[in-house]
Order: structure tokens, then sequence, then C-alpha cells
């Protein structure tokens, strides 16, 4: 699907359809944690929301655009999350820590509701939600290097913002692949990456840059 469906449904504008939209939601996303995505039904749908199937399609033109939607507001969610819960540090090393802490934070909100999962895995081969992730990435990219920047002089800044951006998105990537595996494994994997979110990693990669522009 190359359209972004949830930018194209109706939009619900009084306070009984907002509620009616999130009721639809909430149930299909019930519905998601028992049995997946890929066997969510429009009727069960309608019957646990205590709506009519018709009443659904008004809003969303099908059960993909229902998962797009839950997908995208898991990434609201966890970017305000984010955004409320930055601390303050004063060294490099506590700033680096606290962008550990907020990768951590994405995967156990995750653990705590594996419905989610499921959600962004099936909807990730979708261009639209591969835009959306990207866009997110992005989002988290621009406040990893707010936070790092007071760091770095001024001439790292670009290729700080990049390795900035590279992190952020190779953190969703991490964080769905932990949570593929058991959560032994995963728990390890996702260890193993926040490893490499530290001061001499980043150091390396902008001095690499400045090496390659010499």
């Amino acid at each position: 699907m190359n359209e972004d469906i949830a930018n194209n449904r109706r939009q619900p504008a009084q306070e009984r359809s907002r509620k009616r939209v999130e009721a639809i939601l909430a149930a299909a996303k019930g519905l998601i944690a028992e049995k997946g995505c890929t066997r969510l039904k429009i009727h069960e749908i309608a019957d646990r929301a205590d709506v009519t199937a018709a009443s659904i399609y008004q809003y969303f033109p099908s059960k993909n655009a229902i998962t797009q939607e839950l997908a995208k507001l898991t990434l609201e969610e966890s970017f305000n999350r984010m955004w409320e819960s930055m601390p303050h540090a004063d060294t490099k090393d506590e700033i680096f820590q606290v962008v550990r802490n907020l990768i951590e934070q994405w995967y156990q909100m995750h653990v705590n509701d594996p419905a989610l999962l499921d959600v962004m895995v099936s909807v990730s081969a979708d261009k639209a939600m591969q835009d959306l992730e990207l866009g997110y990435s992005r989002k988290i990219s621009a406040l990893i290097f707010e936070t790092l920047k007071p760091f770095y002089d001024d001439m790292h800044w670009v290729a700080l913002s990049e390795i900035a951006f590279l992190l952020a998105h190779l953190a969703l990537a991490a964080v769905r692949m932990a949570l593929s595996v058991g959560r032994t494994e995963g728990r390890s994997l996702m260890d193993r990456f926040q490893h490499i979110i530290c001061p001499e990693y980043v150091d390396s990669m902008i001095n690499q840059k400045i090496g390659e522009s010499l």
C-alpha cells in the first residue's frame, strides 16, 4: 500500500465520535494481544467495541488502517514520554546514560505490552509506515542531538546529527529484534546494543568523519 490510509480516513470531530474511535482501537488492540494482527477480523472488533462493522468503516477503511493508527499512536506516545522524562545531566557520561535510558524505556514499553510488537511488525513492510517510522527516527535523533551537542564543538554538529539519526533508527530496529526472540536473548541483545551508546563510540565515528574529509 503506497497511500497513507491514516491521513485519508475520516477524522472524528465530536466527542461521541472520538470515544467510538477510541473504543474501536482499544478493542482491536485487545484482540491483537489475544490472537495477533493476522487473525484480526472487523466483525470481532465491532462486537467487542459495541459498534457496527459499518461504523468502523466510517473511520477506518480496512484492518490495516486500524493497525497503522495503533502504530502511529504508539510512536507518538513513546516520544512524548521520552520528552517529558528527560533528566538534567552535567557530564558527557551522564548524558549518554540518559540516551541509553531512553532506548531502554522504548524496549520496556513493548515488553510490558506485547500487542504493540505484533502491531509494529505487521505494518513494518508498509511503505506509509516505513515513512512514519523514519520520521519518528528523525524526531528521536533530534532529541538525542540536542541532548549531546552541548558537549561537542560546533564544528562536529553536522556529524553528530548524522550519528544521532543513525543511532535512533538502529535503536528502533534493535528493539524490534530483541522483542522477536526469547526474553533472555532479547535482554542480552539490548544490553549489547546499549553498550555502543557511549562517548568512545560516538567520538570514534566523529573522528572518522573528520579523517575522511581531510
